[in-house]
């Protein structure tokens, strides 16, 4: 589903005012408080310093966004909207995951909660083997696509001895061999029609070390294996599964950490704080970002040059003007990030990460 919005595509849409209306919906439970939302959303505006035809643009967005779901009721699972009356842009897309109830007026469509979902939700490659048969599938969204199936039937160690016994275990191999070459080939066609940056290989021992042993580079530095009692059920591999995700995606985090830190330690190509990262996604300069998950930063942007500064200030740092407006820097950086490409990593409490100012950037090259 996430595949389906085009974060990159949001992120090139941007006015020189408050004009595009983000909204996330929960739940079709939250539509019942929806009307009394954009009426405190418009007095704190209004409490902000709104311009004229921008408090007319927010009337416009929330009749837009009222008439869509009147033709268009949620009655099932989240869903986040995208309008800006002036642009004639309006885009609306239903949600696997449940996202939190959000209401953001700004000049250009609020993205964060969007990427925070899909990196939490990035998609995986699964397989689940023994030597009887291996399941191949792709998880996106926390949900399992179509699978595919493998047959193994590798036979047991004997344990007579002799010329037989050799025989038996080089025919063995060769079996075992062929089993994992072809969930190797399964794999390498999934890869050429998804996109997804983890695998993860649970089941017998055996197979998963001869698997990972015979994976090519580029899928093996993906890959993450876990010998498991398949006979356990469903719901335990399930869980198990997850786990690992989860496990494999805190490593990632903490792994580009400190490639940053080390980097910026020598004066090398790293980038840490909000206004140095800043400088650097908006350059073109960043080739990946990490931001701990609840990390709150604020600048003004000018509605006269369109210059955007950290903090709160009463005046544009560039032509002086007054007529500023808030916005927020993490979701300035994302959109930034998007436009040149750049990935970015949403991550847990890192001590030394939230030391540095909470943010942090790998870069292409250095300044």
């Amino acid at each position: 589903m996430f595949a389906k919005i085009d974060l990159s595509e949001l992120s090139e849409l941007s006015t020189d005012e408050q004009t595009f209306l983000s909204l996330y919906i929960s739940s079709p439970l939250s539509l019942s408080t929806l009307d009394r939302r954009f009426e405190r959303m418009s007095q704190v505006l209004d409490r902000g310093g709104l311009q004229g035809d921008e408090r007319d643009h927010f009337q416009a967005n929330v009749e837009m966004v009222k008439d869509y779901l009147g033709k268009h009721p949620l009655k099932s699972g989240s869903m986040c909207v995208f309008s800006c009356w002036g642009l004639d842009f309006f885009r609306a897309y239903p949600l696997p995951v449940k996202c939190p109830n959000l209401i953001r007026f700004d000049s250009s469509p609020y993205i964060r909660p969007l990427a925070e979902l899909e990196d939490e939700y990035e998609n995986a490659a699964v397989v689940i083997a023994d030597n009887r048969k291996a399941r191949i599938f792709l998880v996106t969204s926390a949900v399992a696509g179509p699978e595919s199936t493998v047959a193994g039937n590798v036979k047991n160690h004997v344990r007579k001895g002799g010329w037989s016994q050799q025989r038996y275990e080089r025919r063995r191999d060769t079996q075992m061999l062929h089993y994992v070459r072809e969930i190797v080939e399964a794999l390498e066609r999934l890869s050429k029609v998804e996109d997804f940056r983890r695998i993860l290989l649970v089941g017998g021992k055996e197979v998963l070390q001869v698997l990972y042993n015979n994976l090519p580079l580029h899928l093996k530095k993906q890959a993450d294996r876990k010998a498991l009692d398949l006979g356990k059920g469903e719901q335990v591999v399930n869980r198990e599964i997850r786990e690992m995700f989860l496990e494999q995606e805190r490593r990632t985090e903490r792994e580009l950490w400190e490639k940053i830190r080390s980097e910026y330690l020598r004066g090398g190509l790293g980038a840490v704080g909000v206004e140095e990262v800043w400088k650097a996604v908006s350059a073109g300069m960043a080739e990946s970002v990490i931001v701990i998950r609840d990390l709150e930063a604020s600048g003004m942007r000018c509605r006269d040059c369109d210059n955007l500064q950290l903090g709160g200030a009463a005046a544009c740092s560039a032509c002086g003007s007054q007529s500023l407006f808030s916005v927020d820097m993490i979701n300035e950086i994302v959109e930034a990030a998007r436009r040149s490409g750049a990935e970015v990593d949403f991550c847990d409490h890192i001590s030394t990460l939230a030391e540095a100012g909470g943010i942090a950037a790998f870069l292409r090259y250095n300044y």
